[in-house]
């Protein structure tokens, strides 16, 4: 009897296992597409039993904005967890195809792909108390049917976990899973921000050459504002931003419930916004050789890198500034230089103390309109 699940090809690795596309085989030649992620390390108990909470946390989620597990199960004699295969985009190179192309992302279509995160957010947190702790741009996908998709809960905890060690990508991280090591539903919202501030301007919000430079970017809380970037940010999402970048967790959104009702307010109030359809019909323009008909099984697979700026649990840097200094793991390329922070590296250590009230910093000045001229009627 041939096997259950066959693997065709490896999609990128990360702290917990490798990722593969594979298929479930069937009978009468029945095949469907899906992931299968692998044990990292099979023979080491507490890798495993990571894995396996991890898979625990994924069987009871089914929302339509999130990525689903179909099955727990021995592949070539490894643990896997068997998830949804979906066929379309990561904002990784969504936001890519628009810097070759020289153009903005659509505003509204950034903060409606941010109101169906919220959406699938709020549904975890509720269910099951879950924060995702890794959203990113690899994270968040967009099917071919214009569905946005959050994947990947391999580092989700329960909210208001207090770890050992940092987890998570340092450029999406909340500056209390930094300083406190410790991550509640508000820090997804944070790193949501940053998502949506890269989506709105292609830039990544924290940059640096290493890991620690990120960091030190994160908490020392002096953001660029997005209108640097791109000033034709309306106000109404700047607003959105500024709550969701707040440095203190408090004066954020409450939950990514009412972050999602403000995104869905600003889209829906004139009366019409963005839907499914229109993202579908907007990322076909942006990769037009998606246009044909879907590829075989056994074709190469659309499906995001895992970023190597992910801090594995196990392998997390020291929170003592003077030993992040000396950090060299490598950052994401980027498409402008670091800045470094106004706050010199060492000078004083990580505590909650230090985190200053500032989020976005003020809008770049703008040209006051022209006076229009007035014309005075002739007289008779």
């Amino acid at each position: 009897m041939p096997p259950k699940y066959t693997i065709l090809q490896e999609l990128g690795a990360g702290g917990m296992g490798k990722v593969y596309k594979g298929l479930l085989v069937g009978q009468a030649g029945f095949q469907r597409p899906l992931v299968i992620k692998q044990v990292k390390y099979a023979d080491e108990p507490g890798h495993v039993k990571l894995f396996v909470e991890e898979a625990r946390r994924y069987a009871v989620l089914d929302h339509e904005n999130i990525g689903r597990i179909f099955d727990f199960e021995e592949v070539d004699g490894r643990l896997c967890i068997i998830l949804e295969y979906i066929d379309g985009w990561s904002l990784v190179e969504y936001v890519e195809r628009h810097r070759e192309l020289e153009r903005f992302p659509d505003v509204e279509l950034s903060v409606f792909i941010a109101s169906r995160v919220c959406r699938a957010l709020q549904y975890v947190y509720e269910r099951s108390a879950i924060v995702h702790r890794d959203i990113s741009p690899s994270n968040i996908m967009m099917t071919r049917e214009g569905t946005v998709k959050l994947i990947d809960f391999g580092i989700a905890t329960r909210s208001g976990t207090r770890d050992s060690s940092l987890t998570g990508k340092p450029a999406y991280m909340a500056p209390e899973m930094i300083v406190e090591l410790r991550a509640d539903n508000r820090s997804d919202l944070f790193s949501l921000g940053a998502v949506l501030f890269e989506m709105l301007t292609k830039e990544r919000l924290f940059q640096g050459k290493a890991t620690a430079d990120i960091l030190e970017q994160v908490v020392a809380g002096h953001p660029p504002s997005p209108r640097a970037f791109n000033p034709d940010i309306p106000d109404g999402v700047m607003e959105i931003l500024r709550k969701a970048l707040q440095r203190d967790p408090a004066k954020r959104y409450a939950n990514a419930g009412e972050m999602g009702q403000a995104c869905e307010h600003y889209l829906y109030d004139k009366g019409y916004g963005p839907t499914n359809l229109t993202l579908k019909q907007y990322v076909y323009g942006l990769f037009p050789e998606a246009a044909v008909e879907p590829a075989s099984p056994e074709a190469p697979a659309y499906f995001p890198v895992i970023e190597p700026t992910l801090i594995p649990i196990g392998e997390a840097l020291p929170v003592d500034r003077s030993q992040l200094a000396g950090e060299q793991t490598p950052a994401t390329p980027l498409s402008r230089p670091y800045v470094p922070s106004r706050r010199p590296p060492g000078s004083e250590p990580l505590t909650a103390s230090t985190l200053p009230p500032e989020t976005l910093a003020p809008d770049p000045p703008r040209h006051p309109p022209r006076p229009r001229k007035v014309r005075r009627p002739r007289g008779r």
